[in-house]
């Protein structure tokens, strides 16, 4: 039995673990140590990377590869606390150009920050960033539901099948965000055809 706990695992999107041990304790561990250490190449793949189950003990990917909660431990990080709220992963993103604002880059995003108490992200990117003519908000579920917009968003974003689930969820917000990551991971958050 390993020493150290697993109490929450989902992928970042730079390539990394966020993990909590024992619910105080959270870490980051890069996945190149698995390519590097143990010659795990398929896991470079974001589609294989963030495709894994877990439980206390271990994380078991899709692919079979498996490490216990001890390993994971040992070669992680320590996050600080400052750090948590931009932990994210991306639920969808889709290009919508050509669109009047432009030609070509014209990108809605649907991101999770599953350690932020603002933990549903919207994001619109204009000619290929958000700082002058797109935008970026972090909202609790309750600001989601204040913002009228927010199931035209989340079509544009090529996720559509998860209004569904916010909206039947709306009253359990930690099934629903649970319930998102795992959606994200296995959807490796690309967009619905």
């Amino acid at each position: 039995m390993p020493n150290h706990r697993l109490t929450q695992a989902f992928p970042n999107e730079s390539f990394q673990l966020v993990l909590q041990f024992d619910e105080v304790d959270y870490r980051l561990f890069a996945m190149s140590i698995l390519s590097r250490d143990k010659g795990w190449t398929s896991l470079a793949y974001p589609s294989n990377l963030k495709r894994f189950t877990w439980d206390t003990t271990e994380i078991v990917w899709s692919t079979g590869e498996r490490i216990d909660s001890d390993f994971l431990f040992e070669h992680s990080t320590p996050l600080d606390h400052e750090c948590l709220d931009h932990q994210v992963l991306r639920l969808s993103y889709k290009n919508q150009a050509p669109t009047t604002e432009h030609k070509k880059h014209h990108v809605f995003g649907v991101y999770l920050a599953p350690l932020s108490t603002q933990w549903l992200r919207l994001s619109e990117s204009i000619g290929g960033g958000v700082a002058e003519t797109g935008h970026d908000q972090a909202l609790t579920l309750s600001e989601l539901f204040q913002c009228h917009h927010w199931q035209e968003h989340f079509q544009r974003a090529g996720c559509s099948w998860a209004c569904k689930l916010v909206e039947n969820l709306a009253t359990q917000p930690e099934q629903l965000l649970q319930t998102l990551v795992r959606e994200a991971r296995e959807r490796n958050g690309m967009p619905e055809d």
